[in-house]
């Protein structure tokens, strides 16, 4: 038993050691510098995947845990003169494990949420997956598949895809770009699935907007809304929805016809048969639509250029393979691919999470710096389920059912007003245990100095 006793206490020692202890403290300082490194280099991402949310980061902190417990264990039985030493270290442990509470269990994603509607929905900005779904003979999408991916630190090969099984052959994930600066491109195909693509232009002296068009689905319309317009590729309703639009519908003959309404009336205006190259007076504003290319069946595509490092246009990419063709899908899109009698609908996301509650958007106020349109402060009036109206600005966060929303930012629409407010989410289960920690360490510093007094001895004579 001596012997036992003996070997745990010569363990404690070499837990205890000094040696140890500026071992573990260089190894934290280390990863911790090259953490403030990476995240200036890149971005708060990069530093988490690469250093803080590591095996190194995760040892270090259990070394410095137990070294911490060793110590203590060492100075067994305590005295009144350890009070100071005991209740730093018991803070520190503190301090640790509501760390590691926070890491493992907590939330902190984002949240939008347009004016005068509802979300429920929270985007964690650095989780990603797969999402795949098909429509069988043109029935409604069943999802297939699901699944957690990190690119960023396991990114897929042609030696080694993220292979998807699907009754018409897999889908292969072979290739991955952490940052990309892309633009969009449209081409034909020949795919009996696809819809109809078409790029106008809408101008008048004072605007000029060029974009694509590109229905994914034959109930769907595919729209562009600029502010003082909206353009529709699709079935053209009977009436109006009281705003100035105009409904671009394609012909079997390859023309394409064209509604327009008005927003005084929710009669159909004016309407005529036009083709690539033609041109419509839509008498809003001396607003011309002409209409620059135009594709029977269409599909989107991606041009990008790799970036060393990330800039606020910048995202990832990912490289799919299906049946011997190859396609690029950017982070938060969505590819289509087709089969004689399938459509496969493939999508690579920021995960979502339900709040199982919704989050209404009752008001958005931007105040500007005097003489510039740049925002000063901006706050939203929201409210949440069983409650009443609840303001949250810069400064003042709002709490519901253990959730903490901070206001972070805004969305404005083409004109430059605010259409939707964006919403910091985070759920902290660690914190009070994190507050508790700093508590005890302060009471410990303060024993310090408490303790000194007491116990170191007093100089000698006088003055």
């Amino acid at each position: 038993m001596s012997d036992k006793r003996s070997g745990f206490a010569r363990l404690m020692k070499s837990l205890a050691s000094l040696k140890l202890a500026v071992i573990i403290m260089l190894g934290l300082s280390a990863l911790i510098a090259w953490g403030t490194i990476v995240e200036a280099r890149f971005d708060a991402e990069a530093a988490r995947k690469l250093v803080y949310d590591t095996i190194w980061m995760e040892g270090a902190l259990l070394m410095l845990a137990v070294s911490l417990i060793a110590v203590m264990v060492d100075r067994w039985p305590w005295k009144k003169k350890h009070a100071a030493f005991v209740l730093a270290h018991i803070g520190i442990l503190f301090i640790l494990f509501g760390g590691i509470l926070t890491m493992k269990y907590g939330l902190d994603g984002q949240m939008t949420v347009e004016i005068g509607k509802s979300s429920r929905h929270v985007v964690l900005p650095m989780d990603t997956d797969l999402l795949v779904y098909a429509s069988f003979g043109g029935a409604n999408m069943t999802k297939l598949h699901e699944e957690s991916v990190d690119y960023f630190r396991r990114p897929p090969t042609p030696e080694k895809p993220t292979r998807i099984r699907t009754d018409d052959g897999d889908i292969e994930f072979i290739d991955y770009k952490k940052y990309v600066l892309p633009s969009r491109k449209v081409v034909p195909t020949e795919e009996k699935a696809a819809g109809p693509g078409l790029r106008f232009q809408i101008q008048n002296p004072n605007v000029s907007v060029v974009e694509w068009l590109v229905q994914r689905q034959p109930d769907r319309p595919a729209s562009h809304d600029f502010g003082p317009a909206r353009i529709h590729l699709g079935t053209a309703p009977r009436q109006g929805s009281g705003h100035n639009e105009i409904w671009l519908t394609p012909l079997d003959d390859g023309r394409i016809h064209w509604t327009l309404f008005r927003r005084d009336s929710v009669k159909p205006a004016a309407a005529g048969i036009t083709e690539e190259g033609g041109q419509v007076q839509t008498g809003w504003m001396g607003l011309e639509l002409r209409v620059l290319r135009f594709y029977p069946k269409a599909r989107e595509n991606w041009d990008f250029e790799e970036r060393p490092a990330p800039t606020p246009l910048t995202t990832s990419a990912v490289k799919l393979r299906f049946r011997d063709r190859e396609q690029w899908i950017l982070l938060n899109d969505t590819v289509r691919l087709f089969t004689d009698s399938t459509a496969y609908m493939v999508s690579y996301i920021n995960r979502r999470i339900d709040l199982g509650f919704p989050v209404k958007l009752d008001e958005f106020q931007m105040i500007p710096y005097q003489g510039t349109s740049r925002a000063k402060e901006y706050k939203s009036r929201v409210q949440f389920p069983d409650q009443g109206p609840v303001e949250i600005s810069m400064n003042e966060p709002g709490e519901y059912k253990g959730l903490t929303f901070y206001q972070a930012s805004f969305q404005n629409d083409d004109q430059g007003r605010p259409i939707a407010s964006v919403f910091s989410v985070n759920y902290d289960p660690g914190r009070w245990w994190k507050y508790l920690g700093s508590l005890i360490m302060s009471c410990g510093v303060v024993a310090l100095f408490w303790m000194r007094r007491l116990y170191w001895p007093k100089p000698v004579g006088g003055g």
